[in-house]
């Protein structure tokens, strides 16, 4: 009997998780079956937000954008004319300094030039006053001349007169060899008087050529006095400088480079491609602005390229221009090396539209929103005007122009539109 219960509990515990699995079964089916039906709907195809521009071609000018800088078209090393020790410096003749043009910048001690000059001037006097002696001299033998040829004419006649008496026997051999003898001596005289005149002359041209040679030299010696000032050639910023008081400058020593205020311009380079489109339309004489930024403001500059840069680097891959600088509204206190940004005219284009550069697909295409799908257009890129492309194709005014970015984009999407 005892056996008989073991094997009935042993098989109860056996069957019970199976008989507990088949009642849960059943139970999930019931559950199946009694539910309520639910009528399936067609899935709604999806609207993509974009954000478009209306289309309306137009007249356009862009303005090409550069970096440039200020450069000094004339740089001149400026120094002495002549040697000696600086007595006084212009406070303003400092690196960075602002010169007007005539204003003394530097002086050398004085003495030995206005010794020089004194001196010059003393052997100039001395020699006028020469020349007048000389003058004095020929004048008065011109005079004499005149004197001593009447005497030669009396004597003359006398030699005549003696002549006849003695032809008649009334006068003397002697008589008429004195007459003679008179005759032949106011000859002489009248000779060397001649020949001093000719003496004087020469002399007289020789003191005028001494006179105009020292008159140069006290010019020389006056401008040497002169040059031991020296003043601002022209309106100028002071570059380096290199000079102190007491110094003993040679002439033509180097003090200090002067950077031509007038000669300010603006050097920035232009891509090869803008410059092949630029020079056939006139690039020589193009207007430019420019603007300096310091700080939260910026000075305005208004120019026109005056040439193209010396020589052209290769490396650099594009040609430098240099714009002379026109106006100067807000005062800007320019100086060389001053870091610009630079704008010039590109050429005027007619009947572009002018996209974001996210509205073009490819290069060459923009879809266009019709009916709340999109449809594309085909497009030719012909320039660019800052972040905007300036595009000619089959736009019509007045469509909207997708300028957003859709990885899934393409003809037929369903689209709404956001602002």
């Amino acid at each position: 009997m005892t056996n008989v219960m073991s094997r009935m509990a042993r098989a109860s515990r056996i069957l019970l998780p199976f008989l507990l699995l088949a009642a849960a079964v059943a139970g999930a089916a019931l559950l199946v079956l009694s539910r309520p039906s639910v009528e399936a709907r067609p899935q709604e195809e999806r609207r993509w937000p974009v954000r478009v521009v209306t289309v309306e071609p137009e007249r356009r000018q862009p303005m090409i954008r550069h970096y440039g800088r200020i450069v000094a078209g004339r740089r001149v090393p400026l120094g002495m004319r002549v040697g000696g020790r600086v007595a006084w410096i212009s406070p303003r003749l400092i690196e960075g300094g602002k010169l007007t043009a005539g204003e003394p910048l530097v002086r050398l001690e004085r003495f030995d030039y206005e010794i020089a000059l004194r001196e010059a001037e003393a052997q100039l006097a001395e020699a006028r006053a020469r020349l007048g002696e000389l003058e004095a001299e020929l004048a008065a033998a011109r005079d004499l001349e005149a004197i001593i040829a009447e005497q030669v004419a009396v004597a003359r006649r006398e030699v005549e007169r003696q002549e006849k008496l003695r032809g008649r026997n009334v006068a003397t051999e002697k008589a008429l060899d004195a007459a003679r003898l008179e005759l032949a001596l106011r000859r002489v005289t009248l000779r060397e008087n001649r020949r001093r005149q000719a003496t004087l002359e020469q002399r007289v041209a020789q003191q005028r050529a001494v006179i105009q040679k020292l008159e140069a030299a006290a010019e020389r010696a006056r401008r040497d006095l002169a040059a031991t000032e020296l003043v601002a050639p022209f309106d100028a910023i002071v570059g380096e400088v290199d000079i102190g008081l007491g110094r003993e400058l040679g002439p033509r020593e180097v003090i200090a480079t002067l950077y031509d205020l007038a000669a300010l311009e603006v050097a920035f380079t232009v891509t090869d491609r803008e410059f092949a489109r630029l020079w056939p339309a006139g690039l020589l004489g193009r207007r430019i602005e420019a603007r300096w930024y310091r700080g939260a403001g910026a000075f305005l500059l208004e120019g026109e390229v005056a040439r193209l840069a010396s020589d052209i680097d290769a490396a650099s891959g594009g040609v430098e221009l240099r714009a002379r600088i026109t106006a100067n509204p807000d005062g800007a206190p320019l100086r060389p090396g001053a870091f610009l940004e630079v704008g010039i005219p590109d050429l005027v284009y007619e009947g572009v539209v002018a996209l974001p550069r996210s509205a073009l697909y490819g290069g060459d295409r923009v879809y266009v929103v019709e009916n709340g799908r999109l449809q594309p257009r085909r497009v030719e890129r012909v320039g660019t005007d800052g972040e905007l492309v300036l595009v000619r194709g089959a736009l019509a005014a007045g469509e909207r122009v997708v300028i957003s970015r859709l990885a899934e984009i393409g003809p037929g999407l369903r689209v709404r539109i956001v602002s």
